[in-house]
């Protein structure tokens, strides 16, 4: 048999052994390699139409600049939105960065730096200061923190005021569940009513009187009005221990009065912990607390006053004209607003966010300090939110125009000598429903649309005008 024996080429070997040993070294320093980070950045948040929420064009406002500046770092943003207890749980428990790194928009507290490093603020909200126009119509004049000292701010669960405002707050409260509650207190003749195995005396007043809290909150004359009422009225639930209970409300009368807790409207119940079966009464009035007895004739002195709501003025006003039109016209805005930074606040559970936080920053910085293109941001999340929840103006003939009248928001009416023309196909933004629409409907007293117009020559966000309810069409 023949053989044919071929020579190897060491060339070629040679070639094939170095490109063995690289990618051998390749696959080594790859492993090896740590990790620039994630690709996904995962956040929380809640609904606060407009600056964030689901539903929302580009899921609100604070969502674009927190999304632009993840973006310029070279990652995605997810935002998975949940209830806002919820959604400041699972950051702060976070360890790894494939879990929820942190939640948006928070305000800074010294209570929450202990779980979370917080960015530079995203944003400025400006806070206004609800009142109802008939119940409360001074408050329309408060111009500066101070003025707050004659009023009584309803205080919302997971709700964080600044300190100016903070100070005329007691440090102990009823915190309701949210601004919708918060206005429908606002809007109601709510009655207080402590409950309480302690007996009010004048040492008691006295002490209470005389308190740091008490003088802070200017509450020394409405704690004489308060007045104890019979235990015969005493909701079934507190029936077997009424010989031992005591109940309380303010009351400008010298005696103590009778008062049916049973057929008396919208009453709110503060039990001292001491009581059995609270908790089973609270959990069937979600308007209820719990308070000290001491806190508790605090709290009724304080409620005793007239009453504000302090919220952000896009998320009130926008809450009032989707969810409650009929309060619109029975609310109105006080002069004064306090611009709240609000931030991303990052867990510090996870070691990795506290560079995370620092690199959201500077890129953060190098936006703001663009003013131009971060306010082009912020308007066109805004834009496309309002032109989202906007109404079509329609002529209710053939003509290309439609009239409008111009809107007094001092004197709640319509100018009828100010009369101006809307091209046909105009947004507008309604600020105030007719009553025609509404479930007041049999009181016909307001009977024509108020909007701003979003669009063409007379476009404005703070002006308004009065529409016959046929000149609007709905998207």
């Amino acid at each position: 048999m023949n053989t044919v024996r071929t020579r190897s080429n060491p060339m070629i070997m040679v070639s094939l052994i170095v490109a063995l040993m690289l990618l051998i070294a390749a696959i080594i320093y790859s492993g090896s390699k740590p990790a620039s980070g994630p690709k996904v950045i995962l956040l929380s948040s809640g609904e606060w139409a407009p600056y964030s929420g689901e539903g929302l064009p580009q899921q609100g406002i604070a969502s674009v600049i927190v999304r632009s500046v993840i973006e310029q770092m070279g990652y995605q943003l997810e935002i998975q939105f949940m209830p806002w207890s919820i959604a400041q749980s699972k950051a702060e428990s976070s360890q790894q960065d494939s879990q929820i790194s942190g939640t948006f928009p928070y305000i800074r507290t010294e209570q929450r730096e202990n779980q979370f490093y917080f960015s530079d603020p995203i944003i400025d909200v400006p806070n206004g200061i609800f009142y109802h126009r008939q119940y409360s119509p001074l408050a329309a004049t408060i111009s500066k923190p101070s003025d707050l000292q004659n009023y009584a701010v309803i205080t919302l669960a997971g709700y964080e005021y600044t300190e100016k405002l903070r100070q005329y707050i007691p440090q102990k409260s009823c915190n309701f569940k949210d601004t919708l509650q918060g206005f429908e207190i606002l809007d109601s003749d709510q009655q207080w009513v402590l409950i309480s195995t302690k007996k009010l005396t004048k040492k008691v007043v006295e002490e209470i009187r005389n308190s740091a809290e008490t003088k802070r909150l200017n509450l020394g004359d409405s704690l004489l009005q308060i007045r104890q009422i019979a235990h015969s009225t005493l909701p079934t639930i507190f029936q077997n221990e009424a010989n031992n209970l005591f109940a309380y409300k303010v009351s400008n009368q010298a005696k103590s009065q009778t008062f049916d807790i049973l057929q008396a409207q919208n009453v709110t119940f503060i039990v001292t912990p001491e009581i059995n079966g609270d908790s089973v009464f609270i959990k069937k009035n979600n308007t209820d607390c719990q308070l000290s007895f001491i806190d508790g004739l605090r709290w009724l002195a304080y409620m005793s006053k007239p009453k504000i709501l302090i919220e952000s003025m896009q998320v009130g006003e926008t809450l009032l004209t989707k969810t409650k039109p009929e309060l619109s016209a029975k609310v109105g805005f006080a002069n004064y607003i306090d611009y709240v930074p609000h931030s991303v606040m990052f867990s510090k559970n996870n070691p990795n966010n506290l560079s995370l936080k620092n690199q959201f920053n500077e890129v953060l910085k190098r936006l703001k300090s663009n003013p131009q293109a971060y306010n082009s941001l912020l308007n066109q999340a805004t834009n496309e939110i309002d032109l989202a929840d906007s109404v079509i103006l329609t002529a209710s003939s053939q003509h290309a125009l439609v009239k409008g009248q111009l809107y007094d928001p001092q004197q709640l009416k319509c100018l009828q000598t100010e009369m101006f023309t809307f091209p046909k196909g105009s947004k507008a933004l309604v600020r105030q429903w007719p009553d025609i629409f509404l479930d007041s409907a049999n009181e016909a007293k307001n009977k024509m649309v108020v909007a701003s117009v979003l669009n063409g020559p007379l476009a404005s966000k703070i002006t308004m005008y009065c529409f016959e309810p046929t000149s609007v069409q709905l998207q």
